[in-house]
């Protein structure tokens, strides 16, 4: 999921979330602290962090906009202690190690993208042995749900079809589609099980299982399970994205049953959650089980996988396996090219000419190579990053 400038805005403007955020940084933040600033947006919280009085903030997004970043610390008198990288954590270095870290690089759910990698990788290189860690962990929670009345039209116009077109093909792949969403408090059948919980300032494996299990106490009919979090911050601080009217900005997610599951006062009922990163992104896989009354034997129910509605190529699918034997088409002929002309020396234009004129690269005249270049260029050129108006430090 990439971020727009109205996200950032909501997430600020999410005060649980943010407030929550602004007391643990107040209990953290000293005169001496060097603030590392994880998913900086538009520099929210670094510049936050240094009117708190930090002696120096490092503010790190990909996302553009960052870009806004050193005119808000202009605005806030602060530009001379906060310096912004526009580049992925992961692909810079600091003059000094930080000793406090903020972040929300979470989605819908804590395990997002590559939050967990991009923590490990801050651990390593970028902070103190002992620094502080501002969101301190997250607790995950299931419940089961009906699902909401729009969902269940959608499902139907799936099954049935829609002005005489069969949707079968459709239907076959959103059986296992999960959703982002408000879960309304009167959706969830009966009460949150925990699932497990990350803790942020020591965790290694991206991956997570958890498992919940309830003894039903009123009939109910099962559609799916809602699954949610709870941060815990620096000095007791804490939001949560739980169904109800003071569910944080995130919101919560929706894992579908293939087929409703009608259960009785007395059975037994249990959700297994799993998530597996590849690449950037998250496999989900969830299944539900179900016993009739107390002494009867497990029946499991279908074990069902995000996979099934990702809309992948069979050729991008394959080249996600580690076994996989990569070979460069036309945009990587192209990348090579550009790489190798890119001297410090040549111009945007003559390095345009040049690959315009390369037949791999397959440009149709050298207007089409340049606005291709120019795309390309934020992830390729060092001096891309937008800095403080200050004399910006040394990179290594």
């Amino acid at each position: 999921m990439t971020y727009v400038l109205n996200d950032y805005v909501a997430m600020v403007s999410d005060e649980r979330r943010t407030g929550a955020y602004v007391r643990a940084l107040q209990c953290l933040v000293r005169p001496d602290s060097v603030v590392l600033d994880l998913g900086t947006g538009f520099g929210f919280f670094a510049v936050l962090a240094a009117r708190l009085g930090a002696k120096h903030v490092y503010a790190v997004d990909p996302n553009d906009a960052i870009s806004l970043g050193p005119e808000l610390a202009r605005d806030n008198g602060v530009s001379d202690r906060v310096t912004f990288f526009h580049a992925d954590s992961r692909d810079i270095s600091l003059p000094e190690r930080a000793n406090v870290l903020v972040e929300d690089v979470r989605g819908v759910l804590p395990y997002h993208a590559d939050r967990v990698r991009l923590l490990c990788d801050a651990r390593h290189r970028l902070l103190t042995p002992n620094a502080r860690v501002v969101a301190e962990r997250d607790h995950l929670f299931a419940a089961p749900v009906r699902a909401r009345p729009d969902w269940s039209s959608d499902r139907r116009v799936l099954q049935d079809g829609a002005f005489g077109v069969s949707l079968e093909a459709i239907a076959r792949r959103t059986a296992d589609a999960w959703r982002r969403g408000r879960i309304a408090p009167d959706q969830v059948l009966f009460g949150a099980e925990s699932i497990g919980s990350i803790e942020l300032a020591t965790v290694q494996s991206p991956n997570f299982e958890g498992i919940a299990a309830w003894t039903v106490p009123a009939a109910a009919r099962i559609d799916g399970f809602t699954v949610w979090f709870d941060a815990e911050l620096a000095g007791g601080e804490r939001f949560s994205t739980a169904p109800g009217p003071a569910q944080a900005v995130h919101g919560s997610s929706y894992f579908p049953l293939r087929e409703p599951i009608e259960v009785l006062p007395g059975d037994g009922l249990r959700f297994r959650f799993v998530g597996i990163q590849g690449g950037s992104d998250y496999t989900w896989i969830w299944e539900c089980g179900c016993r009739r009354g107390a002494d009867a034997a497990w029946t499991p129910g279908p074990r069902q996988s995000s996979i099934g509605a990702t809309l992948l190529a069979s050729r991008r699918l394959a080249s996600q396996s580690q076994e996989h034997v990569p070979t460069l088409g036309e945009g990587g002929c192209r990348l090579q090219r550009a790489t190798a002309l890119i001297d410090g020396i040549r111009e945007s234009r003559e390095i345009a000419a040049a690959l315009a004129a390369t037949a791999a690269c397959g440009f149709r005249d050298k207007d089409q190579a340049f606005a291709w270049l120019v795309r390309v260029l934020r992830n390729l050129e060092v001096g891309h990053e937008p800095q403080t108006e200050v004399e910006p430090r040394d990179i290594a």
